[in-house]
């Protein structure tokens, strides 16, 4: 490949990542306009906000049809209706958090999808320009109606755990493809690996969108346990389990920069204590942190095949199930709206994550 040709590839990435990837867009909106119209006509709380939320979820509705229709039809979508499309739904969902309040409101949990869709298709710069805009109406409407700053660092914690993810796995298969691109004696060979060396090579190059997403656990829980800290005996029974997972942590961060990675296995343990700790604090009294769930999710759907992801889920599912039941418990006087709009939205999280999974192996076998 000449330089010319190498620079025009790359001018290009962004329209190709656009084109590959924006079904997953397209998927994370129909999501939104399913279950916000739902969760909308459920209980309404006047006529004004049935008729308002109900008039904006429909226009992105139409918005939605339109731009799905384009790819149907052999016609590109262009990067700028792409992109406002993205900060019209940001838009919606903010919406219905004002009209709901910040405090007793759960719309804010649509933010995730919409970030895990745009942060995995869009460029850096507009990635980070939509979620600028969402953590500052986020810490903007928590300090002005006075939320616990417990959860308000939860939530900006997680939904910038969510875009980092999105955009470092988005880097991790970029330069999976380049690499291959550059090996020309192996394309041959990559054009005819089975699915058992892709999986390995998913779990090498994806893993550390699960180190990061451990990162993410371990800040908020040792926030949690500094910020309502009343005796050193506390402090030291919650913090040693911590330093414990931190440790392993950056065993495993420093394996991945040594090129040692660990294994499917290992992986698949350490998520499985990542929900163990988050369902223990959810467990404990803190249900606004079940947030720290999606990061995990995501990675975890990034990295192993759909099968595995879904099975990975549905545990969760029953998890944080069985820990509502038996916490304070489902009165059904919105209990169970509220639980259901987290359900929907940690699945759409992990459909969508493996959704791309599946798009960039289809991508990398195209381009081999």
């Amino acid at each position: 490949m000449t330089i010319a040709e190498h620079t025009n590839t790359d001018a290009l990435s962004p329209v190709d990542d656009l084109e590959q990837g924006h079904s997953v867009i397209i998927a994370a909106r129909w999501l939104l306009v399913a279950a916000a119209l739902i969760f909308v006509l459920y209980r309404p709380h006047s006529s004004t906000d049935l008729s308002v939320g109900v008039l904006s979820v429909l226009a992105i509705a139409a918005l939605n049809f339109w731009l799905h229709t384009r790819p149907l039809t052999n016609r590109p979508v262009e990067p700028l209706w792409a992109f406002m499309a993205s900060g019209a739904d940001l838009a919606v969902i903010s919406g219905l958090m004002l009209m709901q309040g910040s405090l007793t409101g759960q719309s804010y949990v649509f933010y995730y999808p919409a970030i895990v869709a745009y942060s995995l298709v869009f460029p850096t710069l507009v990635s980070g320009i939509l979620t600028g805009a969402v953590l500052f109406f986020v810490l903007q409407t928590g300090t002005t109606d006075g939320m616990d700053a417990r959860i308000l660092v939860a939530r900006v914690l997680t939904l910038t755990a969510t875009a980092v993810i999105g955009w470092r796995y988005r880097r991790v298969e970029e330069e999976r493809r380049n690499r291959r691109a550059g090996a020309s004696s192996g394309r041959g060979v990559y054009g005819a690996e089975s699915a058992r060396i892709e999986a390995q090579e998913d779990v090498f190059y994806g893993q550390i969108v699960c180190i990061t997403a451990r990162w993410c656990l371990i800040a908020g829980s040792i926030f949690l346990t500094l910020f309502q800290a009343h005796d050193v005996q506390a402090m030291q029974r919650n913090l040693i389990p911590l330093l414990v997972l931190v440790a392993a942590n950056f065993f495993l961060q420093g394996r991945y920069m040594m090129r040692l990675p660990a294994n499917a296995l290992l992986l698949q343990v350490g998520s499985a204590i990542d929900l163990a700790v988050i369902t223990g604090i959810v467990f404990a009294g803190s249900p606004d942190f079940f947030v720290f769930y999606f990061p995990v999710v995501l990675a975890y759907g990034l990295v192993f095949v759909r099968r595995t992801t879904l099975m990975f889920t549905g545990v969760l599912a029953i998890l944080y199930t069985a820990v509502c039941a038996l916490g304070p418990g489902i009165h059904f006087n919105g209990d169970e709206e509220t639980l259901a709009m987290h359900l929907v939205t940690l699945l759409g999280t992990t459909l969508l994550g493996t959704m791309y999974w599946r798009i960039q192996r289809a991508r990398r076998l195209r381009e081999a």
